[in-house]
């Protein structure tokens, strides 16, 4: 979030019961009174309230102003945030900020980027729906109380850090990172006002705690478990993982004197090795990449697409012989067995199969080798690209396309016609 906006806390009166469209709904919604926007605020962001807004409740449990700018020196591409909030019950409006002097620059047609921007807009949507340091204090518990304490603060790592500790998200991270004794989960220490205790803290950063995070405000009847990919950046470390210091030794983390253009973490892609910041990889799957020629698929053997992913690798053609060539992140197609035991990695026209964790795998007709990733069971369970990005017309889940409404096929591709 680029920046702050005004919010307004208003009484719920008491009145949690709508009979506008209460029969198909799992829990009470908010009431109409509710959902008028009751603030003595003129904007929500910089939308003016209309007054038939103030007069009416919309028949919804969230109302969204939608409100672009075109500044192409601001580097957001949108942000969100409250505009009034219930007591006790919730977020009722909230705005979204369009930038398009960001879009404008993007090839939409270009599905990946498509879906990009509709991962940031989801991104941003979760703030409105409670998760922002202004909003936490205003969660509830099942009893509709509110949280004696859901944060607190302690150094970490030598900075200043809000830990929050609600009993969904401390019990999945417990659990998570196996660390029983684990006080609470920190948040994002660094950034501006928009980022700081807003976000999770980068080492512990993804679906799973955003969902319990989610439970834990009180707001929601259901967060469906369906929805929750499984992720492993952490997974089992330790509470050292958590507030001790960066393990070099992990995959998480990387050296940057010797482990410089190695594969990340999820073997995305080749990445810097840069301390104190995630490191963005060029991506194996995008087949526009601007490394992806075809001098480097015969020099290297190796290929770009959604089937691909990163190995680090001296590999080089006989041909093309360089004395101690350097081992560096190259993208191959693989394919794992049914088991999640082995690899078969294709460079160019020859094949090798991993079946030993950490292995370096000589590969005919080619000089130097390719190393195996460190945990291969693990490996064949992260997350693949689905066919197409689904078209635009869907989204991934579990490796699979769930299409939108009019929409079919293993990519979302085709078209219902009725």
């Amino acid at each position: 979030m680029e920046k702050i906006y005004p919010y307004k806390i208003i009484s719920s009166n008491d009145d949690y019961t709508d009979f506008r469209n209460l029969e198909p709904k799992m829990s009470l919604p908010k009431s109409e009174k509710q959902m008028r926007f009751n603030s003595d605020l003129d904007k929500c962001g910089e939308v003016t309230i209309p007054k038939i807004d103030r007069d009416k409740g919309k028949d919804s449990d969230l109302h969204i102003y939608a409100q672009y700018l075109n500044n192409k020196q601001l580097s957001f591409v949108a942000f969100a945030s409250n505009c009034q909030f219930v007591y006790r019950v919730g977020p009722s409006h909230g705005q979204i900020t369009f930038n398009l002097g960001q879009l404008e620059e993007k090839d939409l047609s270009q599905k990946y980027i498509f879906q990009d921007i509709l991962e940031i807009i989801i991104h941003e949507m979760t703030h409105v729906l409670g998760f922002t340091q202004h909003s936490i204090p205003l969660w509830i518990q099942s009893d509709k109380s509110s949280y004696a304490e859901p944060t607190f603060r302690q150094t970490l790592r030598g900075i200043d850090t809000l830990f929050l500790k609600t009993p969904h998200v401390l019990q999945f991270a417990r659990k998570y990172f196996n660390c029983p004794s684990l006080a609470g989960v920190p948040l994002e220490n660094l950034g501006g006002p928009g980022s700081v205790n807003s976000h999770w803290k980068n080492t512990s950063y993804f679906s799973g705690f955003t969902a319990n995070a989610l439970r834990d405000t009180g707001f929601y009847e259901e967060i469906k478990e369906s929805m929750e990919e499984e992720m492993f950046y952490g997974k089992g470390a330790g509470c050292q993982h958590v507030t001790g210091q960066c393990d070099s030794n992990r995959n998480e983390f990387c050296i940057p004197s010797i482990e410089k253009d190695f594969c990340d973490f999820s073997h995305i892609g080749a990445s810097n090795c840069i301390a104190g910041q995630f490191n963005e990889p060029n991506q194996c799957w995008n087949i526009q990449n601007m490394k992806h020629s075809e001098q480097p698929e015969q020099v290297y053997g190796i290929q770009y697409g959604v089937d691909s992913k990163c190995f680090n690798s001296s590999l080089i053609k006989d041909e093309f012989y360089v004395e101690n060539p350097r081992i560096q992140g190259l993208c191959y197609k693989y394919n794992c067995s049914s088991n999640g035991q082995q690899v078969t990695i294709h460079v160019g026209k020859q094949k090798v199969v991993c079946k030993k964790n950490f292995e370096h795998m000589r590969v005919k007709e080619y000089d130097g080798h390719i190393v195996c990733p460190k945990n291969i069971e693990q490996f064949c369970k992260f997350k693949k690209i689905c066919p197409n990005f689904c078209s635009s017309n869907g989204y991934c889940l579990q490796n699979k396309c769930v299409c939108s409404k009019g929409y079919f096929g293993n990519d979302c591709s085709l078209k219902n016609p009725l």
